[in-house]
């Protein structure tokens, strides 16, 4: 039997959860979302949703977290586990909240390396000279040629992403206190630092013009407010953008002391991931927008994505400030390092896994666990589709099915007076036991319909496909989830082996 790590301080914990939350949904997802659906309008959802499902589902994974890591367990194949005494059933459900994390991370990763690399190059001075123009496609133009031939991938891309999966795997292998827990220290607050100081440039730019841009995210308007649409997406934000379904914080969760107060951690790390998102991210990409082009172009940018958004309008608006270079640079180096801290977070799970489950020293358990994510990474950089199948697959369709998962096994199997036993312990702050019957039941209902609307009616345009690079990259997937499958079948003889060890012990 081995004593499980745990983290070094209470600050380290929560600013390592708020990293793992925090990531690119933050600064780029959601300001497309709420340019696209009219600003206050999405705006009034989006805080009804936090309210009803992210706030609900974020104290779930703490508190499910903290009991499970009480018992030796991190990784969702043991927690899952830990409810149905380890039948194998129960343990190869678990494995596919072990899976969404690393199917995301596989693309995720690589997304990931164009922040680095092209924070290098505006650094260097590397970037096409801007266009000065009010027509968006004129000024953008450059920058979207630039971004195609980079993601091809070019070889500097190549050597990037290597240099990214090789940054992921020295912190990794430094362990969860001098790995995770420090690269969280450094990184959360010049996250924060970076994104005011990038905000106040945005919001101030053109004689302030720039903050018309924040005034139309938050001026509220009720045009859209009972489109179901509008509804979906805002829920479907929160979700995301919490780290919720997938198991991560849960995971982080399970590091913490059995004293740990994870009512007011969950509620620090959701505050803390709202704060760059609802200030940050709102303070950058719209107002820059704002002030260089007008408010009739900013739903026609917001409809072409976040990568548009990211990688190709945000450069031909910086690039025209005065120190263009240096603005991108800043922009693109708080893009990566909210990219770091989520990356770090998505592959915990499956090191959790092999060390908890299978009992691996930490070496091995790192080591086999990027070798996965660099094959995986190499797949989305090479292969067309397969970033687009994996982020439907992982990143839509199983992570909010293994939400409701969660909410049926934490809550209802477990029972609602266990786990409002459990929620209770060590807490000042005492929730009424109305908050459990809100996970128990309106949470589920956001859920289904975030299914239906989201999932449900695009469904056959998604399953039927003869296209033969998302055939590959569905046989990948079905592949990943038979490999955890045999791990949490094969594991279960090693924890039933450790478990029937205790007991001896006892007697």
């Amino acid at each position: 039997m081995q004593e499980r790590v745990s983290w070094g301080s209470r600050i380290g914990l929560i600013l390592a959860a708020a990293g793992n939350a925090v990531g690119l949904g933050n600064i780029l997802r959601f300001p497309s979302k709420a340019a696209l659906y009219g600003g206050g309008a999405f705006m009034v959802p989006y805080f009804i949703a936090l309210l009803l499902l992210g706030f609900p589902l974020m104290i779930v994974e703490w508190v499910i977290g903290r009991y499970a890591g009480r018992r030796g367990h991190g990784s969702m194949t043991g927690i899952l586990g830990l409810f149905f005494n380890h039948a194998s059933w129960a343990r190869i459900l678990g494995s596919i909240g072990v899976a969404i994390p690393l199917l995301i991370c596989m693309y995720y990763i690589y997304i990931e390396s164009w922040t680095l690399g092209f924070a290098f190059l505006s650094l260097f001075g590397q970037m096409p000279t801007p266009v000065i123009s009010s027509d968006t496609h004129e000024a953008v133009k450059p920058y979207v040629s630039f971004f195609k031939e980079y993601t091809k991938p070019s070889t500097m891309a190549y050597l990037f992403l290597l240099l990214t999966i090789a940054i992921n795997w020295f912190i990794l292998q430094k362990g969860l206190r001098k790995g995770i827990e420090i690269t969280a220290k450094i990184g959360m607050p010049a996250i924060i630092i970076f994104g005011v100081f990038l905000g106040l440039i945005c919001i101030s730019a053109n004689e302030w013009k720039g903050f018309e841009g924040l005034k139309f995210i938050y001026n509220l308007n009720f045009s859209k407010i009972l489109d179901p649409v509008v509804w979906v997406e805002a829920s479907g934000q929160i979700f995301f953008t919490l780290s919720l379904g997938m198991g991560a914080i849960a995971v982080y969760a399970s590091y913490a002391g059995a004293k740990e107060d994870v009512v007011k951690a969950g509620l620090w790390t959701a505050s803390i991931n709202e704060f760059v998102e609802v200030v940050i991210g709102a303070s950058i990409a719209i107002p820059a927008a704002f002030a260089m082009f007008s408010a009739v172009a900013i739903p026609e940018l917001a409809k072409e994505g976040t990568f548009r958004l990211g990688f190709m309008t945000m450069p031909a608006v910086l690039m025209n400030f005065p120190s263009g270079w240096l603005i991108s640079f800043i922009w693109f180096l708080l893009l990566f390092l909210a990219a770091l801290t989520s990356s770090l977070a998505l592959i915990q799970p499956l090191i959790a896994l092999f060390e908890d489950e299978m009992k691996w020293e930490h070496t091995k358990a790192v080591t086999v666990s990027m070798i996965l994510i660099t094959l995986g990474a190499h797949f989305s950089a090479f292969m067309p589709d397969f970033i687009d199948e994996l982020d439907f697959w992982a990143g839509c369709f199983m992570l909010l099915g293994f939400g409701l998962i969660e909410i049926i096994v934490f809550v209802w199997i477990f029972g609602i007076n266990n786990f409002y036993k459990e929620l209770k312990l060590n807490t000042t702050l005492r929730l009424p036991k109305l908050f459990v019957y809100i996970v128990a039941i309106v949470s589920p209902i956001f859920i289904f319909v975030i299914l239906y609307f989201w999932v449900i009616r695009d469904f056959k345009n998604v399953v039927f496909t003869d296209s033969i690079t998302k055939i590959v990259a569905r046989l990948f997937i079905l592949l990943f989830l038979v490999f955890l499958s045999v791990i949490a079948v094969k594991s279960r003889e090693i924890v039933m082996r450790d478990i029937r060890y205790m007991r001896v012990m006892k007697k």
